[in-house]
């Protein structure tokens, strides 16, 4: 009992020291996080960054800085009632032909890979994304000053512009060690009076392809109707042929269906012609062959008969079928046959042995 009490305290001692292990030598990163380490007693920021997991750092001697490895927005819009580091007020841009435009703008961008370490290195720890919002405000104001009032109206020019300025950014934000992701030009809006100019423009522009699309709609529907004649007139063209090739196929067909039959009844005449003569030549055959064996039947049997056994077959046969009604038998005189004696009836009948 003594024994397995104090094998739990040793178990039970052993993993309390295995927890103040793990937490005395390492550390634990979060998730979407950049770990920097810094090691206290010289040597300073150790040239890596740490992904999310334990890492081994020990309580005392080094020291955790986290970054944050998400993508940041930075956004400037006219709907921010309090401005922060990542929010700002709207960017009021002098446009090409001097016209005053307020822009909400919204730029995405991260912390590039393998360079988080960099920013604790340059001393930019709480300073970077102040660092990063001047610059990039500073980079709009100059890249979106290059467009002019209609521009902005312009989707395909908005994106073009965006997509020439992403360099620009890339360039002036690696300093820092951040790279932007994406620039979106979410909203414009002029002074109230040039924005009456420009919609009116605007509508005259619309009508104006309007009507472009009007006039290319009535050429295309004359072409339309043009190529409709055309089909038209190809189809009649097309069912005559197929109309006129389909009666010649039937006329064929009919007159091949005529030959068939007008042969097949020529051909039902002349078989059941021969057919009934060969009947009736070989009915008259078979009773030829009959008569003639009736004959020879009657000439053999004739023959047969006219011999001695037929005599004799022919007394017996008599004497078999002799019916004598009364017969008064004179037992004293032998010269009297008795019926009872066939063999001597018939050589009474027959007249000799």
């Amino acid at each position: 009992m003594r024994g397995a009490s104090k094998t739990v305290v040793i178990l039970v001692v052993t993993g309390l020291v295995a927890v103040l292990a793990i937490a005395f030598l390492f550390e634990r990163i979060p998730p979407a996080t950049i770990g920097v380490k810094i090691a206290q007693w010289g040597g300073g920021v150790v040239k890596k960054d740490y992904d999310t997991g334990f890492r081994l750092g020990v309580t005392g001697y080094h020291r955790w800085i986290f970054l944050d490895k998400r993508t940041h927005f930075l956004t400037f819009s006219s709907n921010i009632t309090r401005a922060t580091t990542q929010e700002r007020p709207n960017l009021e841009i002098r446009t090409k032909d001097n016209n005053l435009a307020n822009v909400d703008v919204t730029v995405t961008y991260r912390i590039k890979e393998g360079e988080g370490h960099l920013i604790i290195v340059d001393g930019y720890r709480d300073q970077y994304r102040d660092r990063v919002t001047s610059t990039v405000e500073s980079v709009l104001r100059e890249e979106l000053a290059q467009l002019r009032s209609e521009d902005f109206t312009s989707t395909k020019t908005r994106f073009a512009r965006s997509e020439a300025t992403l360099p620009v950014l890339t360039a002036a934000m690696a300093p820092f060690h951040v790279e932007p992701l994406d620039l979106l030009i979410r909203a414009v809006r002029f002074p109230e009076q040039y924005e009456v100019k420009l919609q009116q423009k605007q509508l005259t522009n619309q009508k104006a392809l309007l009507a472009s699309a009007s006039e290319r709609v009535e050429k295309q529907e004359q072409v339309t109707g043009v190529i409709s004649k055309e089909t038209e007139a190809m189809e009649k063209e097309k069912r005559a042929g197929w109309d006129k090739l389909l009666q010649d196929v039937r006329s064929d067909n009919e007159i091949a269906i005529a030959t068939i039959l007008g042969e097949a009844e020529v051909y039902d005449r002349t078989t059941r012609s021969n057919a009934e003569a060969d009947y009736v030549t070989f009915l008259a055959e078979g009773g030829l062959a009959l008569a003639k064996a009736e004959a020879l039947r009657d000439e053999l049997r004739n023959k047969a008969l006219d011999t001695v056994g037929g005599h004799i077959l022919l007394a017996t046969q008599a004497a078999e079928n002799l019916q004598i009604g009364d017969v008064t038998l004179n037992s004293n005189d032998p010269a009297v046959p008795t019926i009872l004696d066939l063999g001597e009836m018939v050589r009474l009948l027959v007249g000799r042995e």
